[in-house]
């Protein structure tokens, strides 16, 4: 029976209500652990305040002890005012004593409470989600507790509290919980005596595209390889191979804006440093880390990088994305096509009617064919060494003079066409080399469009 369970707990133990409803918290539905640890209490008291009109005196003993029980340990207000109205006397314990299970935790809520909101402040969220990590102490007597009275439909003091605080702390802040993917996680650490809290907030991601007007700038920040960041004489003591790359120069005001610790840039592939990036830009999502400031003017944002690095950099297109925008950007990277504009040296002098016919047999090798590329020389430092095949969709050719070539290339994402033009060594085959039947040198290279 459970209410023999709830007697034999409160003469070892004394344990608050909300304590109490929660060791039956799968019995039942519609209802709170508090509600349901009160409505024990006064059913109880019921039956036996019922037992004791019964005249029989046994019953009316147990009665009178379980109610006595209640009273003195359960510390229960309708079991004390039952003896009192029946003339019986009953020891009066201190209201305050302290749960065995939580240390009055329960009861004293809105002290949780009152600590998140001032953390909380200055931040902008939407969405939130309680998390509690407790103690060992904590967790070690509830299992002995369970174990000692064979409860097996009760719930953990980590998930009562976290629903309990969720709940009074919703009303508070007047926010909604999210229990996938908040906008802010509130973390406790708690003790019987103490308490801290970390938050957790969600990145924010804003899409874009970005043009690169000059050559000589990677895509992203480059540690010093020496150093790896930490200053060393190879690098000035700056810690970087390079000193400004586009996410160098983007990320600063969204960082300003967003009050973000950090930032981390993800681009749909890059370029090479000595490469330009024009057209209508290559898409990148910037992932704002732990951000204050959530909704963001990304028109001023965009008009003030684009005003700070006039002649280098330009961005335009900003929206805010997701995680899983930034999944499909990186997966989709190899499907994209990509247009190409290169400057192309040859070794040897070709007259104007050999680039010609020369051209034409390029375009009959090449265009809506798979060429096979090893990992260049030039990368195989940092890239794995293996075969990729790509598509090579269109070649255009301009003959500027006879030792200087145009071409424009529309290739699949991936295609490394520096070494399609030189052959690498034959480490891409076929190569611009091979058909021209000379060494050919891409001096410039330009991305015109990118299309995902």
């Amino acid at each position: 029976m459970i209410f023999d369970k709830v007697l034999e707990i409160y003469q070892k133990y004394y344990i608050c209500v909300h304590c109490l409803g929660r060791m039956f918290s799968l019995l039942g539905t519609n209802t709170t652990n508090y509600e349901r640890g009160n409505s024990l209490l006064l059913s109880i008291t019921m039956e036996n305040h019922r037992n004791f009109f019964k005249g029989d005196d046994s019953l009316q003993k147990e009665a009178i002890n379980n109610l006595n029980l209640l009273a003195e340990n359960a510390i229960y207000y309708p079991a004390q005012k039952v003896l009192t109205n029946e003339g019986l006397d009953f020891v009066k314990n201190d209201s305050n004593q302290v749960c065995y299970l939580c240390h009055n935790i329960f009861n004293d809520i809105q002290k949780y409470v009152k600590k998140a909101e001032q953390i909380l402040e200055g931040f902008e969220f939407n969405t939130f989600l309680i998390g509690s990590s407790p103690e060992s102490q904590i967790i070690n007597r509830e299992d002995k507790f369970k174990s000692e009275f064979n409860l097996l439909e009760a719930e953990s003091f980590k998930s009562h509290f976290n629903r309990v605080l969720g709940k009074v702390l919703m009303k508070s802040i007047k926010k909604l919980p999210e229990f996938n993917i908040p906008d802010v996680l509130i973390i406790y650490s708690l003790s019987f005596e103490t308490f801290n809290i970390e938050l957790v907030l969600k990145s924010l991601f804003i899409f874009g595209r970005y043009n690169k007007l000059i050559r000589g700038i990677p895509q992203t920040h480059w540690f010093c390889r020496k150093c790896m960041g930490k200053g060393c004489e190879l690098c000035d003591n700056t810690g970087k191979q390079y000193l400004i790359s586009v996410e160098d120069l983007i990320s600063p005001e969204f960082l300003k804006e967003s009050k973000a610790k950090d930032s981390k840039f993800h681009g749909a592939g890059r370029e090479d440093i000595d490469v330009r990036m024009l057209g209508s830009g290559r898409p990148f999502i910037i992932e704002l880390r732990n951000p204050k400031i959530r909704n963001l003017d990304l028109e001023k944002i965009e008009r003030d990088i684009n005003k700070s690095n006039r002649k280098k950099i330009r961005v335009q297109n900003l929206r805010y994305s997701s995680k899983k925008e930034v999944i499909r950007l990186k997966t989709n990277a190899k499907d994209t096509k990509k247009v190409y504009k290169a400057i192309v040296k040859s070794k040897d002098k070709i007259s104007k009617k050999s680039f010609k016919q020369k051209f034409l047999k390029l375009k009959n090798k090449f265009e809506n064919q798979e060429i096979f590329q090893r990992t260049p020389n030039r990368v195989s430092h940092r890239r794995a060494d293996k075969i990729r095949k790509k598509i090579i969709y269109e070649i255009t050719g301009k003959f500027i003079k006879t030792d200087i070539f145009e071409f424009r290339i529309i290739t699949q994402g991936g295609t490394y066409i520096k070494e399609l033009i030189s052959g690498d060594e034959g480490r891409t085959s076929p190569s611009f080399s091979e058909i021209f039947e000379t060494p050919l040198v891409c001096k410039e290279l330009d991305v015109l469009e990118i299309s995902l």
